[in-house]
Order: structure tokens, then C-alpha cells, then sequence
């Protein structure tokens, strides 16, 4: 089934019951405060000559019974580009809703396979259940699937190990962010972060002497040690982390190239390098890596088309609220960039 055509089935089912719209819940701001330790220099190495890069996006419309999210991402795997929901293998939208609603989904042979209705570890997404945590959820799902699916080492937009700190969150989501980055495939993985102003690691470690940068994020701080430099790297980073029964050690370096900050990160040493050589040599005028740029585009103008056609659908059956009109308006500018 195309996901117009899932699209179309999702809201003809929920157009049958007459439920009240369910609200948004609010977003939650969790910063990770795991210490990080100054390893030492990264020194020089080759950039990678072939490898895989993805970006995922995610939306939600708030629709009479139902708040529904959807879920796209760009894969370049070298040898195919996966697209979703063009190319539709795995779920791509999930439901909040009530109990009756959840079960008509579980009921359909097709929408079951498409639409999540539940957390990794079979919680339901019932009304309670917070909106951007349904987001995250169903957006790693898709990273790590086609991390799953690369025969080459792989670039993601965004950290290695997904999620919020772990520490500080309760459950279900807990338990679920914990299995989803233990099911991510690491070993030939490199991340890419390049929204540095939410993080605030560096003023936990020995590089920050400064008190003025005591309580600054990532990017000022990064800006501030590179000033006056076209090319600045910091040391190697190291971190320790706890994932439920895992431990992972994972290494990271900040960079600047020209305007552009962004952190890489891998659980090797070696990846790490070649990771922070391959951002550089494909950096664009902004600095950030071409490549990082092009998944992150295209893979919006999915999840916008996606959006978009939902909305259009909803208006005529479900009904849309203010706040999707506003959402309308960011994915027809996602859709045209």
C-alpha cells in the first residue's frame, strides 16, 4: 500500500467514530549531564572515499479522536536511496487515541503494518502519552532500520546513541528509549550534531576555564575556542554511558569550519577521525557537511508532503484545529525549500 492510499484507509477508519480531539501535551527540555573527560589530540587521518548518510523528520496533526505522527527519512546507502513513506517497508505513522481506536488499527491487516499503535516494548500510545516522546520514538525506529540496512559505514544527522539522558526520564518512556538505542547497530557508525546551542557538555569539562562560559552551550563555547580559525578542532572527548544493562564509551570532537560548529561522535577512535576529515573535506560555504544538509532537506520535504496530504484529507472528514493550520504553514515552506 502506498502511504496515500494508508493515509486515506487511517482517516476513513477514524471518521467512523465521533471521539473529542485529544490536546497536545507539552515538551519537555532534559539536558544530559553525563561528566566528559579530555582524552587528547585527534590528529590527522584519511576522509572516508564511500559511505552511507540518513536524516529522519516527524510531524503530528491533532485530529478529532486521534493525535497522529508521522515519520520519513532520507537514506543514501550508497547502493540505493531508501526514501520513506515513498517506499513504505516499515511503520511510518504512529496513533495516540482511545482503546477502541487502537484496536480497530490492531484489526486491519494493512494499517497494523504501517501505523504504530504502541512503544517498542508494546506500551500503549494511549491519550496520556507525551507527543514529542511518540516522535522521537517512531523517528529513531526508522534511523535505526535503515542503519540496520547499510553495508557501509554510516553517517546520521543527530548522536550515535539516540534520545534524551536516560537518567532523568520516567517511565514507559524510559524503558523504551533504552531499547531503541540498544537495538541501534554502532560499530561502523558515525553521528553528526549540529544543533549545538540545546547541549551544554563542554562546560563540564577541563577545556572551559573561562567563567563567563561557565553556563554557555555547546556552540558558543566551541565558537569561542575557534575564534579566528577557519579550521579548529577540539581534542578528543570521552564520554561514559549507561543504556539499562550496556555500557558504551563514546568519543567525540568539536568542530569549526568557518561559520559552521557541529559535534562528531563514534564509539571508535579511528571512525571518529575519519568522521570529523570527511565533514570537513564536503563542508559547504556554511561549513556544515554538504551531505548532512541534503538528507536533512529531502527528508523534511517528505515528512512535509506527508503532512500536507493528511491535512488535506482531514479537513473534509476529521476536521483540523488552529494549531495544524499554523503546522501547514511550516511544511508547505519545508515542501518548496
Amino acid at each position: 500500500m502506498e502511504f496515500g492510499e494508508a493515509i486515506k484507509s487511517l482517516f476513513s477508519l477514524l471518521t467512523s467514530l465521533d471521539q473529542p480531539y485529544l490536546g497536545v501535551t507539552p515538551a519537555l527540555s532534559i539536558e544530559d549531564s553525563t561528566p566528559v573527560e579530555v582524552e587528547d589530540e585527534l590528529g590527522e587521518c584519511e576522509s572516508l572515499t564511500t559511505f552511507s548518510f540518513l536524516d529522519s523528520s516527524s510531524r503530528m496533526i491533532s485530529v478529532k479522536g486521534a493525535n497522529i505522527y508521522f515519520a520519513s527519512l532520507y537514506a543514501n546507502l550508497v547502493t540505493e536511496h531508501l526514501m520513506i513513506p515513498l517506499k513504505v517497508e516499515v511503520p511510518f505513522m504512529a496513533i495516540k487515541a482511545s482503546e477502541e481506536v487502537r484496536k480497530l488499527i490492531e484489526g486491519d491487516q494493512t494499517l497494523s503494518k504501517i501505523v504504530a499503535v504502541n512503544n517498542v516494548n508494546g506500551e500503549p500510545y494511549s491519550p496520556d502519552y507525551k507527543d514529542d516522546n511518540i516522535l522521537d520514538e517512531l523517528r529513531i525506529s526508522l534511523e535505526n532500520y535503515a542503519i540496520s540496512k547499510s553495508n557501509f559505514v554510516t553517517i546520521v544527522d543527530g548522536p550515535i546513541i539516540p534520545g534524551p539522558y536516560i537518567q532523568m526520564v520516567g517511565e514507559p518512556y524510559r524503558s523504551a528509549f533504552i531499547s531503541l538505542a540498544n537495538q541501534r547497530k554502532k560499530d561502523k557508525l558515525i553521528g553528526i550534531v549540529k544543533r549545538l546551542n540545546y547541549s551544554r557538555k563542554l562546560r563540564r569539562s577541563e577545556l572551559v576555564k573561562d567563567p563567563r562560559l561557565m553556563n554557555a552551550t555547546d556552540d558558543i563555547i566551541v565558537e569561542y575556542l575557534g575564534r579566528g580559525k577557519e579550521f579548529y578542532t577540539t581534542p578528543v572527548l570521552k564520554e561514559e554511558i549507561d543504556i539499562g544493562n550496556s555500557h558504551y564509551t563514546r568519543y567525540m570532537v568539536y568542530v569549526k569550519v568557518r561559520e559552521g560548529v557541529f559535534r562528531v561522535e563514534s564509539l571508535s577512535k579511528d571512525l571518529l577521525c575519519k568522521g570529523v576529515y570527511t565533514a570537513r573535506k564536503y563542508s559547504s560555504y556554511r561549513g556544515i557537511p554538504e551531505f548532512i544538509e541534503v538528507a536533512d532537506r529531502i527528508s523534511k520535504r517528505l515528512s512535509a508532503s506527508a503532512f500536507i496530504f493528511a491535512f488535506n484529507i482531514a479537513r473534509v472528514t476529521t476536521g483540523v484545529n488552529y494549531e495544524d493550520w499554523e503546522s501547514l504553514r511550516t511544511a508547505e515552506l519545508d515542501a518548496s525549500e
